[in-house]
């Protein structure tokens, strides 16, 4: 058998990798549009901003592909699918077959439709390429349009390079997917006292400079600058799925055996449109964590396992400077599609800070600052049981001090909640 891979990120990799570890005598072949090995692209910002070397961002080397008897073809962008004579095309006019094929080439950088926006000084930091590229540019002041985790981690690497930094957010704060408007307030106070400006509920207009970047003029401000990052998120790469006439919606549309509508052909990773675990919501959730999952119910069913996925989380976490913030579940603005009664449970020590959200009495979402961050865990766990809060409520002053009576997560549960929380 045959498996061509598509896409050389964490998805594709952990397919190869799960496909190798029971079929040694299978044939795979990945085909990336990039021209170096396996990289953490969530490491980027770190290399970007000196706390790691370049060589530390790479997860693989030439050798290690070698080893695993995988066939890595860089610079090889799949450009079309014929599903029926099993066989892709690259951009080169390389025609290659498959038995099966999986999906797994992410998202692009999503480049919004702003005068400028090509100008030399403007950077992405989303690719190895782009990223060495601003790396090695000279600049001493930037504009970072857009405040996803890439955003900030930039903006928090080119200060510590020297640059005066400023943040431009279209929406009304930070991180505005991941985080309610309290817990963001919290984090942008964070990054002001590091010394990088924070606008939001700002829209950039243009770039300015005829060639080179030499300001951005906004519908509030006019800022100058000589350097430019563009991390305004990711479009899932759906133009190549409509190629084989597979089904899409805001990405790649995939069953619980993460199988297209057209056999022989599965997906996962950033590209694919999934499920919540929790509501059964079709959702988008682009994290490592659920690509890595995904990946690895693609190669037990391929192998013939017939395993289902049980549906993609959101959880990400945020670090910057010497604030660690973590995330889970939905925000309590996301909540408000949905039928029930939600609450909100709220603990705040100094600049530690906790943030649950319930729906009919079950957790659902959370944030947390600090300290509380280290035991956001907790709480995800009680949303995987659907612990039923309501009824551990009239037990939270006896938790804490019950000893065996109760598990550890319930008594960490009601160590950090405790009765006060709910007077």
């Amino acid at each position: 058998m045959k498996v061509v891979i598509i896409g050389n990120g964490i998805a594709g990799n952990q397919v190869a990798l799960s496909l190798r570890e029971r079929a040694k005598e299978t044939e795979i072949c990945i085909l990336s549009a990039e021209t170096v090995p396996e990289y953490d692209p969530c490491s980027l910002p770190y290399f970007l901003g000196g706390s790691i070397e370049k060589k530390d961002v790479f997860k693989k080397n030439i050798e290690d592909y070698q080893q695993l008897n995988i066939d890595i073809m860089f610079n090889s962008k799949v450009v079309s699918i014929a599903p029926e004579a099993k066989c892709v095309t690259t951009d080169k006019g390389l025609e290659i077959g498959y038995d099966k094929l999986v999906l797994a080439h992410g998202g692009d950088l999503f480049i919004p439709p702003i005068e400028g926006i090509r100008n030399a000084g403007v950077f992405s930091c989303k690719q190895m390429v782009e990223t060495e590229k601003l790396e090695s540019h000279n600049g001493c002041r930037a504009v970072v349009i857009g405040s996803g985790a890439i955003g900030i981690e930039a903006a928090e690497a080119l200060k510590k390079k020297g640059y005066e930094v400023h943040i431009i957010e279209l929406l009304g704060w930070i991180l505005p997917v991941l985080f309610d408007e309290p817990t963001a307030r919290r984090l942008e106070a964070a990054m002001e006292r590091h010394g990088i400006h924070v606008h939001t509920g700002e829209k950039v207009l243009r770039i300015k400079g005829d060639t080179k970047v030499t300001g951005v003029v906004t519908d509030k401000r006019e800022i100058e600058c000589d350097t430019v990052v563009v991390a305004t998120g990711v479009v899932p790469g759906t133009a190549l799925a409509k190629t084989a006439l597979i089904e899409t919606g805001r990405g790649i549309q995939v069953n619980r055996k993460m199988e297209t509508t057209v056999s022989d052909i599965y997906a996962c990773g950033d590209c694919v449109e999934t499920f919540d675990s929790c509501t059964d919501e079709v959702v988008m959730f682009q994290l490592k964590h659920n690509a890595i999952e995904q990946a690895q119910i693609v190669a037990k069913n391929i192998l013939g396992d017939n395993i289902k996925y049980l549906g993609a989380y959101a959880f990400a976490r945020v670090h910057f400077f010497n604030t660690h913030a973590a995330t889970f579940g939905k925000t309590m603005r996301a909540t408000e599609c949905l039928l029930g009664k939600s609450e909100l449970i709220e603990k705040e020590s100094g600049k530690d800070y906790l943030r649950v959200v319930l729906l009919d009495g079950k957790v659902i979402g959370g944030q947390a600052i600090g300290k509380y961050a280290d035991a956001i865990g907790l709480f995800i766990g009680a949303m995987w049981r659907k612990d039923d809060m309501d009824r551990l409520r009239g037990k939270w002053n006896k938790i804490p001090q019950s000893g065996a009576a109760y598990s550890w997560p319930l008594i960490r549960l009601g160590q950090i909640i405790g009765p006060a929380a709910h007077g």
